[in-house]
């Protein structure tokens, strides 16, 4: 019995260790905090996804709904955690692309185009922001970019968005 227990407690002692939560897993996504500032929020308020249990048998069965609770609570906390950080801006990055993203940003690159973190998938900020970049060309007598600001104009309007310079 006690060889069993110390397998077990090494084994999730193993799996434990194999959990990393560092910035070099993260990439940034949209507007937020610093990754440090989300995810210090998100550590403080992991502990509300935790859920209590009540057992009534013998030891071995409480001892196993509590080793099961605990279980599903760390699975529970590391869950609220992911969408925490995803709210505040941060995603967890595709294996082997967070170094690269981390790196870059600490080189002083901007993370996306024109400093502006944009949620994925968010082509019409991308557009605007291309449209504002055109238009500013075109009013500087640049027909190029009076071509590609009349392109993103008509992809923007059949998108219901109407661009105007500001």
């Amino acid at each position: 019995m006690r060889v069993k227990a110390l397998l077990a407690l090494g084994a999730s002692a193993a799996l434990c260790g194999c959990q990393t939560s560092n910035q070099a897993d993260y990439i940034q996504i949209g507007y937020g905090p610093s990754f440090d500032v989300a995810h210090a929020q998100c550590e403080m308020q992991k502990g509300s996804a935790d859920q209590g249990y009540i057992a009534i048998g013998s030891p071995a069965f409480v001892a196993g709904a509590g080793i099961g609770n605990a279980l599903g609570n760390a699975i529970a906390e590391d869950q609220y955690t992911k969408n925490c950080l995803i709210i505040n801006g941060w995603k967890r990055a595709p294996h082997g692309q967070g170094t690269a993203a981390a790196a870059a940003v600490a080189a002083g690159a901007s993370p996306t185009p024109y400093g502006i973190a944009r949620a994925p998938g968010s082509w019409i900020n991308t557009a605007l922001l291309d449209w504002s970049d055109a238009n500013k060309k075109c009013s500087a007598g640049d027909k190029e970019g009076c071509a590609t600001r009349e392109k993103l104009a008509a992809k923007l309007r059949a998108a219901g968005v109407n661009p105007s310079p500001v």
